[in-house]
């Protein structure tokens, strides 16, 4: 029966078509299947959300996983706040060649309006940039200085570097005519290499610096110390979501389907896409694993998935106009740019835990700078000739400009929030971890167990003194001395006490300190012990 309906529906469909005026219903339907794979699209690039949280919480100690996971869900619903207010009027709005001025609160667009699916995509990308900043400022950031950034962030730096790259109006998009060749040299920069990541990297690099490093991250001479074991499953799983979501975050950037040889486009972008990834991650593998004196003869897992991302972010400049031996050679040299800018992060005493730096601003620098030169009709690998070089110089100054927009106005953000003192927590509360202290509860039952314990030692105390007062000096060792109920409450109590976790650094320490020998245990009789942690 369901072929058979669905071979009625393409004869009525064709006898439709066939009418005159057949043209308003070919472009009304092409118009709806594009929306729909824009907002399709759209909400495969917002579930890339989901990724960046679990390799963050995956990536920081287990006590201050509820505030990565908070950050991470709320800078998306900040941000819809911010760029609905002001972000897509100043990134498409009419306006001049550095800002729009129009669509405030959407205000002049239709309820009905195809701009919609437009902002909804563009208003994606946008928090995509501002969640790079949540990993490098993670585990010592309050967070309502988080969120403020995050709201001008998105409603306003990135937006006005939109405008300049991609609005039709803005003054990188609109380039310089080349009279000669009768050609307009554009700022090439396809899928937000700089707009996006670099803004995001920028971003990142300033706010770890003037928040300043996690307690204990480096020694007194500078040397890096590991203060935390990621999570491997989730990180993983993290690193996956997110490299899904870059391929679609890719694919959507072409924002057509319905024209001829559209097609064979998103092949090229998923392709190209593909290979930059696997080639950025086999290089930064290699190079991290010979080049790591200390780890040599091991492998690093992190190093494989933030290979991966490097090499996506640095094909987003160029994803449509390169051949794939071109992705290829952008992935590789991305993965090397990876493990070098990773290094200079570390040796200038930048606290980076998710290294954001050197995968947004690093990779996406380099894929801004190579698109001149591997671009399959301007490159200067192909055209040797004024255009070639206009390009490069075009986006090399593209780049310069974006950089230092975002420095400016992130200093200026991070600088307030410095002088108010409320960019970073109290080191009680980094201490503490900012679960237990900041938020309701902490994500993981084993900091919970910590926390009830601690504030329960006290009274677990007084209970074997009690037991010594009631017993005196007798055989402690034996368990007929100890009725029967407190023998059992005593095992309870054991049973509470927290085994040594890599991941829950410093989460079972507590304010209250009793007096008692820190290290030692009291025998209860019947195999049974108290320690004192």
């Amino acid at each position: 029966m369901h072929v058979v309906g669905s071979r009625v529906w393409e004869r009525k469909l064709i006898h439709v078509l066939a009418f005159r005026g057949s043209q308003p219903i070919m472009t009304a339907l092409s118009n709806n299947v594009e929306d729909f794979h824009l907002v399709t699209l759209s909400s495969m690039v917002f579930f890339m959300q989901a990724g960046f949280a679990f390799l963050e919480s995956g990536s920081v100690r287990a006590k201050n996983t509820t505030s990565t996971l908070y950050k991470n869900f709320t800078d998306a619903i900040v941000g819809c706040f911010a760029y609905w207010a002001f972000g897509y009027a100043l990134a498409f709005g009419d306006g001049n060649a550095v800002f729009g001025f129009e669509h405030f609160f959407l205000s002049s667009i239709g309820i009905r309006d195809r701009e919609l699916v437009h902002w909804f995509l563009q208003y994606v990308y946008a928090i995509t940039a501002t969640t790079i900043v949540s990993g490098a400022m993670a585990e010592r950031t309050k967070v309502k200085s988080y969120l403020i950034f995050s709201f001008v962030c998105t409603g306003f730096i990135q937006p006005i570097v939109v405008h300049w790259s991609w609005s039709e109006e803005g003054w990188l998009r609109s380039g310089i005519h080349i009279d000669h060749f009768n050609t307009t040299v554009r700022y090439e920069d396809f899928a937000g290499a700089s707009v996006i990541h670099v803004v995001g990297g920028v971003a990142a690099m300033l706010g770890a610096s003037l928040v300043g490093q996690r307690s204990g991250r480096f020694d007194e001479s500078g040397k890096l110390v590991k203060i935390s074991q990621p999570t491997t499953t989730i990180s993983i799983l993290g690193g996956f979501i997110i490299i899904f979501g870059l391929f679609a975050f890719n694919l959507a950037s072409y924002q057509s389907l319905t024209g001829f040889g559209d097609g064979a486009v998103y092949g090229v972008i998923a392709v190209n896409c593909m290979l930059a990834a696997s080639s950025g991650c086999f290089t930064a593998m290699l190079f991290n694993h010979f080049r790591e004196k200390e780890r040599s003869g091991q492998w690093s897992l992190t190093t494989a998935i933030n290979g991966c991302l490097v090499g996506l972010v640095a094909i987003s400049a160029g994803a449509n106009s390169v051949y794939p031996y071109g992705a290829f050679v952008i992935g590789v040299v991305a993965g090397i740019v990876y493990v070098i800018t990773k290094r200079m992060v570390v040796k200038w005493s930048v606290d980076d835990p998710l290294n954001a730096v050197a995968i947004h601003f690093g990779g996406g620098a380099w894929g801004v700078i190579a698109v001149p030169f591997l671009h399959h009709d301007l490159g200067l690998f192909y055209r040797h000739d004024k255009v070639s070089m206009a390009l490069i110089g075009w986006n090399l100054l593209g780049l310069f400009v974006i950089i230092l927009w975002t420095l400016i106005w992130c200093s200026l953000v991070f600088g307030i929030l410095t002088c108010l003192d409320i960019l970073r927590v109290s080191p009680d509360c980094e201490r503490k971890g900012l679960d237990v202290t900041n938020f309701e509860g902490a994500a993981y039952a084993q900091v919970q167990k910590n926390k009830v314990f601690v504030k329960s030692q006290p009274s677990s105390i007084h209970l074997v003194s009690s037991l010594r007062k009631m017993y005196g000096n007798r055989d402690r060792n034996s368990s007929s001395m100890i009725p029967q109920r407190w023998r059992d409450r005593m095992r309870k109590k054991q049973e509470m006490l927290p085994e040594s976790d890599a991941n829950v650094p410093d989460g079972n320490e507590s304010e209250s300190k009793p007096n008692v020998r820190v290290g030692t245990t009291t025998p209860l009789g019947d195999g049974l012990e108290m320690s004192v942690v």
